[in-house]
């Protein structure tokens, strides 16, 4: 019987509470499906929100003091390529899983770095082309200090851009508070009267948010689209001032895919709970380490065995093709544009798929001068906060 130790790097989110169950269930579940064969050792670290000295202490404890094959865990792009030299040091392979707040770039590789990502970079530019073609000229952006820190809003910008808006109008709240006013946003919307705005809120200011919208004059004027997060699933709410809102994104749960339904019923079937985002993300990463672990037969397992493996996997997951390999990273998979609806049956926010496009390559030329003239940004991976 094979032996496996690995690390899982978990870290706090106020939005995703069961992130480290969700996550680490996820990627049990393809492993214990795939690979029952296999005796499995976890060895759990907490990284806090996932800032860089946190994330650099966990590898180099879980490398060399714990002696794991393999490092698995929720970690920023940023801190990610920040810490490759330490990756590459210890030649031991890496999955790391995020929502992509941020572009990847040239320099995010490594042939020890895997990488699968819900890339939100991408689908914030499909969220943009989509409402600049459904609502017309006169676009805004209504967004927080927090969601400035990543690539967002300037992928959906360009969106805006590539269905021929002009200009675009930036709504802003500037700093952070532990008691949001996002009263500010909708005052000044009342201002500028645009043909739609984009909200990219998260937590209490997007709750907040979206009640000021509903309860003002503007929403008969202002037409809303909305970061995924204000309207997911994952809230498990049945308020109505989510509703008929679109967003877009390259996971949700009512996707209609053979290999997503598969996923869901097996989900709910050994955790009997509903799978969010991270226990996509973990089973996507579960589903290629089965993969190469399968492909080593009575091979010993070692970490540079297990990195060539998982340079040459492909596995079909509830999205598609998965590839994790980072030399170079492929963000091969579609966006949904969703609208948020109230289940009749269960009462809580539901998302129907209502369109589909292909996105955009992070190598593009304008997702690449989003990723670069952004030089700083938050560590954290995104919501991780």
């Amino acid at each position: 019987m094979q032996k496996l130790k690995i690390g899982f790097l978990i870290p706090y989110s106020g939005v995703f509470k069961n992130l480290r169950n969700d996550f680490k269930q996820g990627a049990m579940l393809a492993l214990a499906q795939r690979t029952p064969n296999c005796r499995i050792e976890i060895i759990e670290e907490f990284i806090q929100t996932g800032g860089q000295s946190f994330v650099e202490n966990a590898l180099n404890k879980l490398a060399l003091f714990d002696q794991v094959d393999m490092i698995i865990g929720v970690i920023g792009t940023k801190v990610t390529q920040n810490c490759l030299e330490i990756i590459n040091k210890y030649r031991i392979p890496v999955a790391i899983a995020n929502l992509g707040g941020f572009v990847p770039t040239y320099q995010f590789r490594s042939d020890y770095l895997f990488y699968t990502s819900l890339d939100l970079w991408k689908s914030e530019w499909v969220m943009g082309k989509w409402a600049q073609r459904e609502y017309g000229a006169d676009p805004c952006v209504s967004l927080s200090y927090y969601e400035a820190g990543y690539n967002m809003h300037e992928c959906y910008r360009y969106g805006l851009h590539a269905a021929g808006a002009s200009h675009v109008k930036l709504n802003f709240i500037n700093g952070m508070t532990s008691m949001p006013n996002t009263l500010l946003l909708i005052n000044q919307l009342q201002m500028l009267m645009p043909n739609h705005t984009h909200a990219m809120l998260s937590g209490k200011e997007g709750e907040q948010f979206l009640r000021y919208y509903q309860e003002s004059k503007i929403s008969s004027r202002t037409a809303l689209s909305v970061a995924p997060f204000m309207t997911d699933e994952c809230l498990e709410t049945s308020d109505l001032f989510v509703t008929n809102l679109t967003s877009a994104i390259t996971w949700t749960y009512t996707l209609e895919t053979g290999a997503n339904q598969d996923f869901i019923q097996a989900y709910e079937s050994n955790y009997d709970e509903k799978p969010m985002v991270y226990s996509m993300l973990g089973y996507e990463v579960g589903l290629c380490l089965s993969k190469a672990i399968r492909g080593h037969e009575d091979k010993k397992i070692t970490r540079d065995s297990l990195a060539s493996a998982l340079a040459t996997i492909t596995c079909l997951g509830p999205r598609g093709e998965i590839n994790l390999k980072t030399t170079p990273y492929q963000s091969s998979h579609p966006v949904y544009v969703r609208l948020s609806q109230i289940n009749c049956k269960t009462g809580l926010v539901e998302n129907k798929v209502i369109d589909q496009d292909p996105g955009i390559s992070w190598e593009h030329p304008e997702m690449l001068q989003a990723a670069y003239q952004n030089s700083s940004g938050w560590q954290n991976p995104y919501l991780c906060v």
